[in-house]
């Protein structure tokens, strides 16, 4: 009568109440849109692209289309970005509007780069290689120089480090000027 059988008992389980997620992200969006954050991460993305498209500077815009390398520095720059905005914008939302601002821009004003971002396996190279190694920019050397043709050139890699590092610095610098509230 009182032994061990509890076949009966039931197991009340996870008593927390769901969580809609479309309501969370319309909370989300208003909080976002009220503070001001999506207007300043769309403004971050406009400036990273005015970067990557001015003539002056380290210039791989100015003759990405006759040139092959500076196509692929282009497309550098374009994974740098995206990599940066990923770090340093404090959500989700934030990012995808920064995001799609730098690309917008990207593809109005510059096309045919645009079209170049998109299509190339640069890209997807440079994203495997962040990916499955341990975060940083170890590796993308490798790459570059691979995307430019000639695997194992020491030059070519060391060019292709320092290339990341260098966007990678200026992408923070912008960043780092927005104050996103909290």
């Amino acid at each position: 009568m009182y032994g061990n059988d509890d076949s009966d008992m039931k197991i009340a389980g996870n008593l927390a109440p769901e969580v809609d997620e479309s309501e969370a992200a319309a909370r989300l969006y208003h909080h976002e849109k009220e503070n001001g954050n999506l207007a300043k991460a769309q403004e971050a993305g406009s400036v990273l692209a005015s970067v990557l498209l001015r003539t002056e500077g380290f210039s791989c815009f100015l003759n990405w289309e006759e040139d092959f390398a500076a196509r692929n520095r282009c497309i550098l720059f374009a994974f740098v970005a995206d990599q940066a905005i990923a770090t340093f914008l404090p959500n989700h939302l934030t990012r995808q509007f920064a995001e799609s601002r730098f690309y917008g821009e990207l593809r109005d004003n510059a096309p045919g780069l645009y079209e170049s971002i998109s299509r190339s396996a640069a890209y997807s190279m440079y994203l495997i290689c962040k990916r499955s190694g341990d975060g940083r920019r170890i590796g993308i050397g490798k790459i570059y120089a691979k995307v430019l043709r000639h695997p194992e050139d020491a030059a070519l890699e060391r060019e292709g480090e320092l290339l990341y590092e260098s966007f990678y610095n200026i992408c923070i610098e912008h960043l780092r000027r927005v104050e996103f509230a909290v």
